[in-house]
């Protein structure tokens, strides 16, 4: 009885130096998150065939550099499925057509902001719509 107890006694610091060890591995894990970075747009395409030729080629593009789509509603002639429709609440805002990227970092987006082969595939989206965008940074606080 006595040796199980003693076995058991010497237990206890192994257990407390495991504890912290993940305690401290689990805050290291956390604080290297960063928060996720979203562009969010709002496109009027007027000439859905010429847009549509943007849009596949930017698919590609925006996967290789790390972009993920999470929103893409609406805007495009083929779209007449109410399903896909952009359905307008208040405030008089109505997008034709609207978009929200995810990035892990506003460095991953900048990569690709920056890039030849973006810069040559956005010029076929300048002309069959406009575009307002805006990066928006998450902020979730517990």
């Amino acid at each position: 009885m006595e040796n199980i107890m003693k076995s058991k006694t010497s237990l206890v610091p192994l257990f407390l130096f495991c504890t912290i060890a993940t305690q401290t591995q689990t805050k290291e894990i956390i604080e290297d998150v960063k928060p996720k970075v979203f562009v969010v747009l709002d496109n009027t395409v007027n000439d859905s065939a010429m847009y549509e030729q943007y849009r596949k080629g930017v698919e590609f593009i925006i996967k290789k550099y790390g972009g993920k789509y999470l929103v893409r509603s609406g805007g495009m002639t083929f779209d007449q499925n109410p399903e896909v429709s952009v359905i307008p609440i208040e405030g008089g805002w109505n997008p034709n057509r609207f978009i929200i990227v995810e990035w892990n970092s506003i460095e991953a987006l900048q990569k690709i902001t920056n890039s030849e082969e973006y810069k040559q595939i956005a010029v076929l989206r300048e002309k069959p719509a406009k575009t307002k965008s805006i990066v928006v940074k998450e902020y979730l606080k517990n």
